[in-house]
């Protein structure tokens, strides 16, 4: 059931082929031995279809053979009829049919291409960094900073009375804690 694809297919280590509906025989390559299946242009192949979503599913090569993953998607994974758990790796056979969403496709392996060899050089992509992530990577936090100033100004407060003969009141101390609570409320 298998079909080679010529390997003139600049690079790549495998093809999904459309078996069904306005785009059959399209053929989508799969150029590195771990992919991201979905409509978002980050994906490293894009299915334009609304069946499909943003990050639909991955492709992996790993241990001498091929596995797909569905990643959470609304309408589903299915490999030769049966639907996939999400995030439960799948093996996926060249020739087995697979449905992403509304889209069948065919998975295709690619002469001449040496996969394990690409599986061997393969540096996986730094992963976008969540915006908590983000904050930590962002240096000085900012709620540490607010606290230094307001006890440099309390000290500044206390500083400044004893100089001028005036006693420092705990009310005049008490000005920071509502400025606090504006700023981060």
């Amino acid at each position: 059931m298998s079909s080679l694809v010529p390997s003139g297919r600049s690079g790549a280590l495998a093809s999904l082929a459309r078996v069904a509906g306005p785009l059959q025989g399209e053929e989508l390559a799969v150029p590195a031995p771990v992919v991201t299946l979905g409509r978002a242009a980050a994906c490293d192949v894009v299915i334009d279809d609304d069946s499909v979503s943003a990050r639909h599913a991955r492709l992996e090569f790993a241990s001498g053979g091929w596995s797909i993953t569905d990643l959470g998607s609304v309408n589903g994974t299915a490999v030769e009829g049966a639907r996939l758990a999400p995030e439960k790796a799948t093996p996926l056979p060249y020739g087995a049919t697979v449905r992403l969403g509304g889209v069948q496709l065919q998975f295709r392996e690619v002469e001449a291409a040496n996969v394990e060899a690409a599986r061997a050089e393969y540096v996986a992509p730094e992963a976008p960094l969540t915006l908590r992530e983000e904050r930590k990577r962002g240096g000085f936090p900012v709620w540490l900073a607010v606290v230094i100033l307001v006890i440099l100004a309390a000290i500044a407060m206390i500083v400044y009375s004893m100089t001028q003969g005036t006693p420092v009141s705990t009310g005049m101390l008490r000005v920071p804690i509502p400025v606090l609570a504006v700023a981060y409320p």
